[in-house]
């Protein structure tokens, strides 16, 4: 039950604090958070690592159904206040947390209201000349030929 229980949550609890600081945080924070994340995973684990003799000492077997508890508790949570990133662009998940609510649905309303970044300017990292002319930065476009011939002669 140990080796079960230890699969399915680092293949999905587990993970959490790694990818979900760097996926919600701003560019200029993000080092920032992700340092948060992973020291809140880490004084969890500690936590759990000193607690957990006590507890099998204390409940054996029934310490898997509080860990199954525990986690079943967690479902509300993450449903009403972790935002889904799927399909944005890292510039565009600011816009969800200019909400002041720290409710998902308030924030998926931000992000419908601020739009998509780079789906509202059009811009496309293939094609950086038009990109140039289109936000008005002519010099850009210079700048890019420039690039483009120099790397063409190394």
């Amino acid at each position: 039950m140990l080796f079960l229980f230890n699969l399915i949550y680092a293949a999905t609890w587990g993970t959490v604090a790694f990818l979900i600081p760097t996926e919600v945080f701003p560019s200029e924070m993000r080092a920032q958070g992700n340092g948060f994340g992973i020291t809140g995973w880490a004084i969890g684990v500690g936590w759990t690592v000193l607690v957990n003799p006590i507890m099998f000492a204390h409940l054996k077997s029934r310490t898997y159904f509080l860990f199954a508890g525990l986690n079943l508790l967690w479902i509300p949570i993450v449903y009403l206040f972790y935002p889904e990133t799927t399909d944005r662009s890292l510039e565009s998940i600011e816009a969800m947390f200019s909400s002041k609510s720290p409710f998902y649905s308030k924030m998926e309303e931000a992000y419908r209201a601020e739009g998509d970044v780079l789906a509202v300017r059009h811009l496309s990292l293939s094609n950086p000349p038009q990109v140039a002319r289109k936000l008005g930065h002519e010099h850009d476009h210079d700048s890019f030929e420039h690039s483009e011939k120099a790397s063409d002669n190394v």
